[in-house]
């Protein structure tokens, strides 16, 4: 039974009522902006019948060089979530929101989850990106909010696709085939920019990430099941093929996803309903703090990573440079 009495947000319109209404009181009244949060992932839990973390970013309107994508840090975050979690619990939610990032720190994050229980499911209520996509992937179960979308998992070298970078040493290799030579001078402003061991990285970080979405979709999604290897192999060519998307960032909604072999679902009546509330309050709460990431459950644990820009002064004719 959910509590019918609080504050509902179910548009953006609805949060910034609630912040203009705040504001025009004098003094402004102090907020528990985590109760709030707190209220929906406590609905949301007694609607699935199971515990709910929660991993948020910022996205996509933080700032440049914010700490929002997936990274080695974050395992602390899942560490303090899976130690306050009920000792007897077995199955848990994971409500992500994230741009994706280190396929490495994935995999811890992963392992801490497959470690301690046995049903994992991903609810994503906007947008899991890259590593993000790759983390769902691992999941017995994906549930997306109508409006919700994955990503290609083709990895980046230096906020390049590793694939992009792959085709145009192809490509000049091919074009000298044909024009000699004598047309390499054409073609070493592009050679230039990267060093010959990229190439070994690049192909070294698509075969990691596909490795990692096969193994994970064979003994999560799929139980260890033989006869489902072929289809997990069209899956992830299909989330890998930066040829087909023809960008890191392409969205790959429901209708394009429900004709693959996954087991994924539209969130349905009150879960979507739920699964908005969420995200429109984690996106109000980034857009008033300095927060730009979170880990949080219905407990009472919330902490997450702050990220202020200071400009300081610049001498004359001189742009001023953000200091991190």
């Amino acid at each position: 039974m959910t509590d019918a009495k609080r504050r509902r947000f179910a548009t953006s319109q609805d949060w910034h009522a609630f912040v203009a209404e705040i504001a025009s009181q004098q003094p402004p009244p102090v907020v528990d902006l985590y109760g709030l949060r707190r209220a929906t992932y406590v609905e949301i839990e007694r609607l699935r019948g199971r515990s709910l973390f929660v991993y948020a970013t910022k996205f996509p309107d933080a700032p440049p060089y914010a700490p929002i994508t997936i990274e080695q840090g974050d395992v602390d975050g899942f560490t303090d979530l899976i130690s306050r979690s009920p000792t007897d619990a077995v199955a848990i939610d994971v409500l992500l929101h994230s741009p994706g990032g280190s396929p490495e720190a994935t995999e811890r994050i992963v392992d801490l989850l497959r470690s301690r229980f046995k049903d994992v499911a991903f609810l994503i209520p906007h947008s899991a990106f890259s590593a993000a996509t790759m983390l769902a992937l691992s999941g017995d179960e994906i549930i997306l909010h109508p409006s919700a979308s994955l990503g290609p998992i083709d990895p980046q070298i230096n906020g390049i696709p590793a694939r992009a970078i792959r085709k145009g040493f192809d490509r000049v290799r091919e074009r000298l085939k044909v024009d000699g030579p004598e047309a390499l001078p054409a073609y070493l402003p592009l050679i230039e920019k990267h060093s010959l061991e990229i190439l070994e990285i690049c192909d070294d970080a698509l075969e990691l990430s596909k490795e990692l979405a096969s193994s994970w979709l064979f003994e999560y999604m799929h139980r260890g099941d033989e006869s489902k290897r072929k289809s997990i192999e069209e899956i992830v060519e299909y989330f890998s093929d930066y040829g087909q998307h023809k960008t890191h960032s392409r969205p790959l909604t429901y209708t394009k996803l429900s004709r693959f072999d996954l087991k994924i679902k539209l969130a349905e009546h009150e879960l979507a309903v739920l699964m908005r509330e969420a995200y429109l309050l984690l996106s109000g709460f980034f857009s008033v703090s300095p927060f730009v990431k979170v880990f949080e459950d219905a407990r009472g644990l919330t902490w997450g990573k702050q990220f202020q820009i200071v400009n300081l002064p610049s001498p004359p004719g001189t742009m001023p440079q953000p200091l991190v």
